[in-house]
């Protein structure tokens, strides 16, 4: 199957009401959000936001995020991101920029893959002290100021200022203080395991012995394990993950019901829209309408 199109900057461009300056780079200014509900989308692009005040709650894949102003969030494009709620006073500034934006001129072009605030198992938020928010704050303004200027190197300085603010962004993630000694447990490990390996495969694989036999456990220890530390059982969180999954494909015309049925390993397009009613109460045709008339919070 040929690459399904994502979110890309002019589609970032146009939900914010902004000038598309770069297919690789947008800067979304200070912008107090309202609260709503969006729909699992991916994009493009990578994104830092800084959060400034307020409170929202996001979903990255299966990991819910609470996340308390200030601070900073950082996605990439393989993570499927959903905005659960917002504040209506939720303060954010985001920057959106591709791998070629960052690496572009750089000899090491493994640069962002090595950053480990944009890797699946990263925690995607980090709290800011005053100190913190000062020094990701002052990086802004000088990535904002360029981005609105004139000046014909504009785009080599703020590679070069986005640059140093990633790298500023994994030292703080590396040196952020951990009470949850819980996550060292072995029921923790097991779930997290779980969800690292569910990732990679449930596209071929809905199984639950299939994945607990790659643990070295049985199916119901897994379920067990995986409802006392998600309080969803094994088959509730693959069943979640392909309906994330779904939600996206039907995102774009791009693919038909049938393709996407193939896609996700289903018998036929019947099971693919039985199984989705199921799960979301709309058809798979349904659930395309309605979101053809809806911009998501990228």
């Amino acid at each position: 199957m040929e690459e399904i199109k994502r979110f890309g900057a002019f589609d970032i461009a146009q939900k914010f009401g902004l000038d598309v300056e770069s297919e690789d780079f947008v800067f979304k200014p200070q912008e107090t959000t309202l609260n709503r509900h969006s729909e699992p989308h991916r994009s493009e692009m990578y994104g830092v936001g800084l959060l400034l005040i307020g409170y929202a709650e996001l979903k990255v894949g299966l990991e819910n995020y609470a996340l308390k102003a200030p601070g900073l969030v950082a996605i990439n494009p393989d993570d499927i991101r959903q905005w659960v709620h917002k504040q209506d006073n939720l303060t954010v500034r985001s920057i959106f920029f591709s791998e070629k934006f960052v690496v572009e001129g750089l000899s090491d072009t493994l640069f962002l893959k090595k950053l480990d605030i944009f890797k699946r198992k990263s925690n995607h938020f980090i709290p800011l002290n005053s100190d913190a928010l000062a020094t990701v704050q002052t990086l802004f303004d000088q990535i904002e100021k360029k981005y609105i200027s004139n000046s014909p190197s504009k785009r080599t300085i703020i590679q070069a200022l986005l640059r140093t603010l990633l790298l500023e962004t994994e030292s703080l993630k590396q040196f952020q203080p951990t009470s949850d000694f819980d996550k060292y447990s072995q029921p923790c490990l097991l779930a997290e395991k779980f969800k690292e390996l569910l990732l990679s495969n449930f596209k071929r694989q809905r199984e639950v012995t299939y994945y607990a036999e790659k643990l070295f456990v049985t199916p119901k220890y897994l379920s067990q394990v995986l409802k006392k530390q998600t309080g969803k059982t094994a088959s509730e969180l693959i069943d979640e993950i392909v309906c994330l999954e779904a939600k996206v494909l039907l995102q774009t015309n791009e693919l038909n019901a049938s393709q996407i049925a193939d896609y996700l390993n289903f018998a036929n397009p019947s099971f693919f829209g039985k199984f989705f009613k199921r799960q979301t109460g709309m058809s798979p045709v349904e659930y395309r309408k309605s979101f053809s008339q809806y911009k998501p919070d990228i």
